[in-house]
């Protein structure tokens, strides 16, 4: 049955124009206060806010220089670092518009996205980023190219030392709320990527939507830890909430190097992906048993998730609080320190998390809000509220915000946050928009009798077998991701006579399951089709399928001899599974499972 339900009216809500007034005032009003905090050598230091601010406006009266107008793209190819976010405010404040790129893309990414958006300048972050770019400068309209690391933005705004304070003030003036303020490409799987339009509208509402859902949860007391690409709306959003709330926000400089950063920088809240969590408590695990220690990690596990459900329930019983406050010593506060020892508030995104490891989390003293949308919403459609929680859901409606199951389970959306359409692409803006203006995301999920939206999976990717039994992948894969060897699944069947599963191994638990096993130095590869290995991923399999009937069960699998790459765009920059180039490359495969 098709259901709806909608938001609380926002209330007290931002009135300002655009996004950089919250900004300019905290430059005004707390000048001095840490707004960033950057690494140098094996510490991170803070800059001001009015030392920001003044980047900004440097940064913006050298776009002045260099002839960017209102209303012209801007390209900005680069790694999360402070001077992302300080360009990103500069060519909005010229009254430009940003073009995110991933410093991922490959050369023809980049040239299409330059060629569509029409942007006049292209910043990059390295001279490998301009190898890429000068491969394809002479196809788009792109005028020059800035190189961060060789000193491009200290040129930029040498440039601009003659450019008026009335001139700036001027372009800052103009700015209205409708006003585009980012072209955001979705890095779609099949076809030419879309640019979605972005207003300071769209994301200055969602920012207070966030806020409201929060009810002073946070403030400027916390700190943040960015680490994603902020190409990604919602690194991009969460900087936004953060530069609006006073937080400040340290700049990770990679993945890889997360267990230092969360050290130094102790932050009290992050936005993630889930499979940073999973890796978490993927690499928690892993060292448990091999200290001998696995089935006391076993038990900590389910007590730190019969916790948190009792929590949620309303009372938590005597021996469960003695058990909790036992593996709190001798469990958790190691898990805490993981993330630096003062983590107590997540956000998830991009995908499913699950009410089993949120539970586990929740009970170790770490609340992860899941939320869901898309870069078409801003991003944030629902989420989990400080009043309103629960685990395996993504939240309910926020403030202003009306969803819609559709009979056939699709989620419609309306508000506020929600994109006016694609850039120069009216056909594709019109099958994503219904007559009554509903926006159609394309997901599978449905709203529980409290309001709370769980979402299934993609419409596109619901997996149909040659019996006719409709299959949504998203469950599957994360109950076998949550096994320590296992690092990505990707479910398959469609008109097929039952499902399977292509799962790869997590390497770097695999050296010390090997070395337990009297393999050492063998790869993945060695190792793929033993007798050993299958029995431990059939451990995963046996446990994901105990969540589904039979006919939704895994029957074969096959393990890949490498784990998916960004590098040949089988993942996304979030670590999501590009589903059709999976499956393309692994097409002789895939037809041996049902030969």
């Amino acid at each position: 049955m098709p259901m709806d339900v909608s938001g609380p009216p926002l209330i007290g809500g931002s009135e300002d124009n655009h996004l950089l007034a919250s900004v300019k005032r905290h430059a005004t009003e707390n000048p001095d206060r840490a707004m960033v905090s950057v690494r140098v050598g094996d510490a991170f230091v803070d800059r001001s806010a009015a030392d920001v601010w003044q980047r900004v406006e440097q940064l913006a009266k050298g776009l002045i220089a260099a002839g960017i107008e209102s209303g012209d793209r801007v390209a900005l190819m680069s790694a999360t670092r402070v001077e992302w976010v300080e360009l990103d405010l500069a060519i909005n404040l010229v009254g430009a518009v940003t073009v995110p790129i991933y410093e991922t893309s490959s050369p023809d990414q980049i040239g299409w996205i330059l060629t569509d958006s029409e942007a006049a300048i292209l910043v990059v972050e390295s001279d490998e980023m301009l190898a890429a770019a000068r491969s394809i400068e002479t196809e788009t309209a792109c005028r020059e190219i800035l190189v961060i690391e060789s000193g491009g933005l200290d040129e930029l705004i040498d440039r601009g030392v003659d450019v008026g304070r009335d001139d700036l003030d001027d372009r800052l003036e103009a700015i209205t709320p409708d006003d585009i303020a980012t072209l955001i490409y979705t890095s779609g799987t099949t076809g030419r990527p879309k640019g979605c339009v972005l207003t300071h509208r769209n994301l200055r509402v969602n920012v207070d939507q966030v806020a409201d859902a929060l009810a002073g949860a946070v403030d400027a007391s916390d700190t943040a830890l960015l680490f994603l690409p902020l190409a990604h709306v919602l690194t991009k959003t969460t900087a936004l909430f953060c530069l609006a709330t006073g937080i400040r926000i340290a700049f990770g400089t990679s993945i890889a190097n997360l267990p230092d950063e969360f050290a130094m920088v102790r932050p009290t809240l992050i936005a993630a992906v889930p499979r940073i969590f999973e890796k978490v408590y993927s690499r928690a695990q892993h060292t448990a048993e091999a200290d001998g220690k696995g089935r006391i990690f076993d038990r900590a596990v389910t007590t730190a998730i019969r916790w948190s459900r009792q929590r949620v329930a309303g009372r938590i019983t005597a021996i469960t609080r003695a058990e909790h406050w036992v593996f709190d010593r001798l469990v958790y506060r190691r898990l805490s320190a993981a993330f630096g020892g003062e983590l107590r508030m997540a956000f998830s995104g991009g995908g499913p998390l699950g009410e089993r490891l949120t539970s586990f989390f929740d009970g170790v003293g770490v609340r992860i809000y899941e939320g869901y949308g898309l870069t078409e919403t801003s991003p944030l459609v629902t989420i989990n509220r400080t009043d309103a929680w629960r685990p395996g859901s993504v939240g309910r409606a926020v403030a202003d915000t009306s969803i819609k199951i559709e009979a056939d389970g699709e989620v419609l959306v309306k508000g506020p946050q929600v994109f006016p359409g694609y850039w120069r692409n009216d056909r594709a803006t019109a099958e994503v928009f219904d007559d009554d203006g509903w926006f159609h995301t394309g997901d599978i999920g449905t709203i529980d009798q409290d309001g709370f939206l769980l979402v299934t999976g993609r419409k596109k990717e619901l997996i149909v077998t040659s019996a006719g039994k409709n299959v949504a992948p998203a469950p599957l894969e994360d109950r076998l991701r949550s096994h320590n060897l296992v690092s990505q699944a990707m479910i398959v069947g469609d008109a097929q006579r039952f499902i399977a599963a292509l799962v790869t191994i997590d390497e770097e638990a695999f050296v010390d399951w090997a070395q337990d096993h009297d393999h050492p130095g063998a790869t993945v590869a060695d190792l793929a089709t033993s007798d050993e290995l299958r029995k431990e991923i059939q451990e995963a399999i046996d446990v994901a399928n105990a969540s589904v009937s039979r006919a939704e069960s895994i029957r074969e699998f096959v393990i890949l001899p490498a784990d998916l790459s960004l590098e040949q765009g089988e993942i996304t920059p979030t670590l999501k599974v590009r589903r059709a180039v999976v499956a393309q490359h692994y097409e002789d495969t895939i037809k041996a499972i049902y030969g």
